[in-house]
């Protein structure tokens, strides 16, 4: 019996679209009520063109008389399928009612996947501007003139030549709008910005005649986005008219972030030029490494999918990477979505991977950034809803496909998948071996710092190099402490010279009292004063090497009292100072093997053994070169620079004391990276407990 074909839904449309890739002519079907566009081949259009005829039979014979394809009546019925799964056509009997319901009935989700998807992402349109758009498209057509994109063009280049010869001001401006004013300066500029943006759309969509049915406001893991809803540009066969309109967003925005750019270096400073560091910035910097990304539904994929001409390039390319999955873990013989030729099928794959990928990565960025910029609850929340939606839920969900079509799974690949599971469990729960790591200082382990006792002018000193103990490194005078001792000496001698005439006089006795104190006071001011000299004379405590000199350092150079001159080393022995993470001490022993990479030197290793493990965290770091507010790699609390806090960690720390083996190529204070052979751990029950902590650290929020 020839089967009766249902009838189409009267009110789509039928428009041309762009050649395929082979050549071959594509239209499209537009469906208005949901605003969707379908794309469709040669063959179906012939096989839709004809659909009147009734059944399958009468339209392969007309298509077979009357054209040089060859189709058979299942390629009618799949047609029919992709009809009925889109809702294309008009449902005329019982069993067509019973099939809508079903399909509806499976598209509902519960309340909470409802949430989840709305809290990633939902419209509200606000505005139907296509009136108004109608009516000032024509007085802005100056705007699409070759010679004004010249202009600007130019314009934006002088801004960007004129900013970076004033480069040191513009970073600088940055960093001073990082508060709270900055902040509501970026938000105003942002949404100025992406006003623009969409008008530049919306604008471009009217001049080619595309209808703009709305725009509104998106919000993407509720942060809001404007958008402009130019979806019937799909009915535009032009590629470049297309390409136009998904470009004309970001054209807009870096024709304002390069004008905002020229602007601000020519205007003095005030509220003006702040006014347009914020629009120059936001719109730089938003066009470049947002809107210009493929992997969102942003400008960058309606262009690359104008590029490559490939409608429905997310699903499309998910759809093969999910393929591809099946084929490659469970051993399914699954077909190909569509058929495409390998390479362009690979490079699918890998940008759906990617995609993934991305938005994990932004998603995950987004929850971490509320953690710790508005409030913890929100931040741990968002995390474990993202981890839900972009993991978990992927993952049931193919695993449940599987499980349907387990018949289908090679018996090699069900026993691989029901023993690689397990194999994880029981590798998690195996200690296993594995290097510990943390930030290190390199020093002697006998070391002298040679200060400046008192403040004066230096009058010598030693060059770098092996220096015996007791010879003098630094010859410092201070002009004000010999003066004092000149005038104590000369209140001596002359307390001297009036004891020596005492002698035969009648209150002789009585006044000498008095003067052998004077004399005793100055004298002792005078031993002072010449041991206070004696200190300027700075000598090596032991033999060794005299390393760290202060480059500033010369005869006539004034110094500061304390100030640091150089440091003399014996160069027999080294010490490593490691700094290891809480979580990870207690695995350390002495004894353990270690290894120090000094940094800049990517081959460089030093091997040692570890001596001593602190049982306290360390409060302070003992030198400013680990500290991450002087390039270091500890980062440390907030503190005034050179004061203790400055260099108080930031983690739990605790020092491991480290002996090493053989000394480095230069005798020299270095930082660099440890690590340290300690006791294997199971990762698996380590990740667990980690996580735990973390939760229960954070139940105060």
């Amino acid at each position: 019996m020839t089967p009766i074909l249902p009838p189409l839904r009267e009110e789509l449309r039928l428009l041309p679209a762009a050649a395929n890739r082979d050549g071959s002519p594509a239209w499209m079907i537009h469906d208005p009520v949901c605003n969707r566009f379908y794309r469709i081949g040669w063959l179906d259009f012939e096989m839709l063109a004809r659909w009147s005829l009734g059944s399958a039979q009468a339209v392969v014979r007309a298509i077979h008389s009357e054209t040089t394809l060859a189709p058979d009546e299942s390629d009618l019925q799949a047609l029919a399928g992709f009809l009925e799964r889109h809702s294309l056509l008009r449902i005329v009997s019982p069993s067509g009612v019973k099939s809508l319901s079903e399909r509806a009935a499976r598209q509902q989700t519960s309340t909470l996947t409802w949430l989840l998807h709305h809290y990633l992402f939902f419209r509200l349109p606000l505005a139907h501007p296509q009136a108004w758009l109608a009516r000032i498209a024509p007085r802005l057509a100056w705007l699409y003139h070759p010679s004004t994109a010249v202009v600007v063009l130019l314009l934006s280049l002088s801004g960007l030549f004129l900013a970076a010869r004033q480069w040191d001001v513009f970073q600088t401006s940055f960093v001073d709008n990082l508060s709270a004013g900055g902040l509501i300066g970026f938000a105003l500029a942002l949404a100025c910005a992406k006003t623009l943006h969409e008008f530049g759309h919306a604008l471009t969509a009217t001049r080619h005649g595309v209808r703009v049915a709305h725009m509104g406001v998106a919000m993407v893991v509720l942060w809001p986005m404007l958008y402009t809803d130019t979806s019937e540009s799909w009915k535009l066969a032009n590629p470049r008219q297309r390409l136009a309109i998904a470009s004309a967003g970001m054209i807009a925005e870096l024709a304002l972030a390069g004008l905002a750019t020229l602007a601000w270096s020519l205007v003095a400073d005030g509220p003006l030029r702040s006014a347009l560091f914020f629009l120059a910035t936001t719109s730089w910097v938003l066009t470049l490494a947002v809107n210009a990304s493929p992997f969102m539904r942003f400008d960058g994929y309606f262009i690359l999918a104008d590029l490559v001409d490939m409608p429905n390039l997310h699903e499309r390319s998910g759809n093969l990477a999910r393929t591809w999955i099946r084929r490659q873990l469970a051993g399914l013989d699954e077909a190909w979505p569509e058929p495409l030729p390998a390479r362009v099928r690979t490079a699918l794959i890998a940008f759906a991977l990617l995609t993934w990928l991305y938005r994990l990565g932004v998603f995950i960025g987004i929850a971490v950034a509320v953690y710790y910029m508005f409030f913890k609850a929100l931040g741990i929340l968002l995390f474990i809803v993202e981890i839900g939606w972009f993991i978990v839920r992927p993952v049931v969900t193919e695993l449940r496909e599987w499980r349907a079509r387990q018949d289908a799974i090679p018996t090699l690949r069900k026993r691989a998948m029901v023993a690689l599971p397990l194999l994880l469990v029981v590798a998690g729960l195996i200690p296993w071996p594995g290097n510990l790591s943390g930030a290190g200082w390199l020093h002697a382990e006998r070391q002298h710092l040679i200060h400046a006792p008192l403040a004066g002018r230096l009058l010598g000193l030693t060059e770098p190099g092996p220096v015996r103990a007791g010879q003098r490194l630094f010859e410092v005078e201070s002009p004000e402490l010999q003066l004092s001792m000149y005038r104590a000496d000369g209140q001596r001698e002359s307390r001297e010279r009036e004891l020596a005439g005492l002698a035969g006089l009648p209150d002789g006795e009585q006044r000498r009292a008095q003067l052998q104190g004077q004399y005793d006071k100055y004298a002792a001011e005078a031993g002072a004063f010449r041991d206070e000299l004696a200190r300027l004379q700075l000598t090596a405590p032991f033999s060794g090497v005299l390393v760290d000199v202060d480059p500033g350092l010369a005869a006539g150079v004034w110094v500061a009292p304390r100030q640091t001159l150089a440091t003399v080393i014996d160069p027999g022995s080294w010490i490593v100072e490691a700094f290891i993470p809480e979580a990870d001490v207690d695995r350390i022993r002495p004894g353990d093997a270690a290894r120090f990479y000094p940094a800049g030197q990517p081959f460089g290793v030093l091997r040692g053994k570890v001596m001593e493990v602190d049982s306290t965290r360390s409060t302070t770091l003992p030198h400013p070169g680990l500290d991450a507010g002087a390039g270091g790699p500890i980062p440390t609390h907030p503190g005034h620079a050179g004061s203790p806090s400055s260099r108080s960690p930031r983690e739990a720390l605790y020092r491991v004391r480290i002996q090493l083996e053989e000394q480095p190529a230069a005798a020299q204070v270095a930082i660099g990276e440890t690590r340290i052979a300690g006791e294997g751990r199971a990762w698996l029950p380590t990740a667990i407990n980690r996580i735990l902590a973390v939760g229960v650290r954070e139940m105060g929020f």
